[in-house]
């Protein structure tokens, strides 16, 4: 891991992507500037581990990141994260609670991160603040949101055509293992529906 204050030109190419979904005010510009680093790990490597109280919020920008969590000796992918995507623990944010999942490097990556207390704070005093606080978490939301319907309402096959509908390049990038827990089948089924595609 190699973390380290981040350069100018590097911070305003993350407001560049942020903006697409959030218009930044100069406040929130500052705050960012003065309460956010940048990281990167190698492939392979743990951002934050399970058992962890990590309240940080995460920004992907270059490289593939995955979370999971152990289930009787066996890894279960949750979600994979490319680049522009934000990563959290939902249950330390949301509920103060040691987090149930690890966030690994799939590939070499560099993230963008920041502490979410640090932005709480700020809230206290900013509506910029406050709203962007709002972006974060209904992002995560819907992104969990998203990943629950797939897995109540839609078979295998649908399952795996939904992801390479909005996931795509992943298929590339990712082990077939890390797909198949992801989409909750055997790495035989998913190898059989990949073969009839």
């Amino acid at each position: 891991m190699n973390m380290f204050k981040f350069g100018q030109n590097f911070f305003m190419r993350i407001l560049e992507k942020l903006s697409t979904y959030y218009p930044h005010a100069s406040d929130m510009k500052e705050f960012l500037l003065e309460n956010t680093e940048w990281i990167k790990f190698e492939k392979g490597e743990i951002v934050s581990g399970q058992g962890s109280y990590n309240r940080n919020v995460y920004f992907v920008e270059n490289g593939l990141l995955r979370s999971f969590y152990i289930e009787k000796g066996k890894e279960i992918t949750t979600n994979f994260y490319t680049e522009g995507k934000l990563i959290a623990h939902l249950d330390t944010l949301f509920h103060s609670q040691l987090s149930r999942y690890n966030i690994q490097a799939i590939e070499s990556s560099e993230i963008l991160f920041c502490n979410y207390e640090r932005l709480e704070e700020f809230c206290q005093t900013s509506i910029e603040a406050a709203n962007f606080s709002r972006f974060i978490l209904g992002k995560l939301v819907a992104e969990m949101h998203t990943r629950i319907a797939s897995l109540q309402f839609m078979s295998a096959k649908e399952k795996y055509q939904h992801f390479l509908e909005e996931n795509s390049e992943i298929v590339l990038r990712a082990p077939l293992g890390m797909i198949a827990t992801y989409l909750g089948i055997s790495q035989e089924t998913l190898s059989r529906i990949r073969s009839e595609i």
